[in-house]
């Protein structure tokens, strides 16, 4: 390497370290929120320890019964905080096992008045803590990471016997996810049809009106996204048909630039060859025009993707009923739920993966 390029490469390290850090960091940690369990454990240290030795079959021994009563005595006595820590866990508990919900607090309240040993209070307090499902739940709970909200995001569970069923809210988490995937499909098509004339007009422009065109069609870019949805939702009514629009028209500039400069590239010359010899006009497209224009449309289709998914400003303020990945992903972690917070932007990613190495290939051509 030249000294030169050596020196840029080094000034310019610092910067690209920085923009790297600052994408993958946030969200590596969102993504681990989505296989992080920190609702059960922080509530029952005691219990846990105890159940890291117990084999999983039948009920566990005494000491877990002592392990919780003395786990719940301590949460009662924590006042607020306690009731709290306890809600958690009891909502994180009741996904596995929906009647665990009322019975861990209920547990806690009963447990304080028996007079019995704690063993035989736990028991009494409730007869769920006689089901090994209940314990099996507990402990799956309480390990520091789990599939847990990955598969809720898909609509299943983990059965007590280590298998998966579909989950109360299974057809619904599932799709929400189909909805997000189709309405980004949905985005690429039709940015791929609108822009496809619009680039060619740009790539056969003269130069000084093609440099004209391509700034009105980054316009919509420049405006910001909140503006132009809203600016949309004073000219159309709510709806999905609204939401898909804006977010067509809004990504249009990523598909309509990397085709256009493509198309210019390569030049008008072979398709007005092929034209000339008399190859009929839909002929040309498919043979000539569509292969010379594939690596830009690999490009715009890949951006468009992975933009479109992630595009909930458009739903929430068009559609504010509408049920999309990436609006549920941000109602979750408004509410502070960023195990499922994380397991969504973790389903998010995947698709993005295939439209990353799209990317990549079209790049190289």
């Amino acid at each position: 390497m030249r000294p030169d390029s050596l020196r840029a490469a080094l000034l310019a390290a610092p910067l690209a370290l920085l923009v790297l850090l600052g994408a993958l960091v946030p969200l590596g940690a969102l993504v681990w929120r989505g296989t992080a369990e920190t609702e059960v454990a922080p509530a029952l240290p005691r219990t846990l320890r105890v159940l890291r030795q117990w084999d999983g079959t039948g009920l566990p021994d005494d000491m877990a019964f002592e392990a919780l009563a003395a786990d719940l005595a301590a949460l009662r006595a924590a006042g607020p905080a306690g009731a709290e820590a306890m809600g958690r866990a009891a909502e994180r508990l009741a996904a596995d096992v929906p009647a665990l919900r009322e019975v861990l607090p209920g547990t806690a309240e009963r447990a304080a008045e028996t007079r019995t040993t704690r063993a035989a209070a736990i028991l009494v307090a409730d007869p769920a803590w006689g089901e090994a499902e209940s314990w099996v739940a507990l402990r799956r709970a309480g390990a520091g990471v789990s599939g847990f909200h990955l598969l809720a995001a898909a609509g299943l569970r983990v059965t007590a016997e280590g298998g998966l069923e579909d989950s109360r809210q299974g057809p619904h988490a599932r799709a929400i996810l189909a909805r997000g995937l189709g309405a980004a499909a949905l985005a690429v098509l039709g940015c791929l049809l609108l822009a496809w004339p619009l680039a060619r007009w740009i790539a056969e422009a003269s130069p000084r009106r093609a440099a004209a065109l391509a700034a009105l069609t980054l316009l919509p870019l420049f405006a910001g996204e909140a503006a132009r949805v809203a600016g949309w939702a004073a000219l159309l009514e709510a709806g999905p048909g609204a939401a898909l629009l804006a977010t067509t028209v809004g990504l249009l500039p990523l598909m309509v630039l990397p085709i256009a400069l493509v198309l210019r590239r390569a030049g008008p010359r072979l398709p007005r060859a092929a034209a000339a010899l008399g190859l009929p006009p839909r002929k040309v497209f498919w043979r000539i025009r569509l292969p010379l224009a594939r690596q830009g449309i690999a490009v715009g289709c890949a951006l468009v993707f992975a933009q479109a998914l992630g595009g909930f400003i458009a739903p929430g303020l068009l559609d504010p009923g509408a049920s999309l990945t990436a609006g549920a992903l941000a109602a979750a972690a408004r509410a502070g739920d960023w195990g499922q917070a994380g397991a969504l932007a973790a389903w998010l990613l995947l698709p993005v993966l295939p439209a990353a190495f799209l990317l990549r290939r079209g790049m190289r051509g």
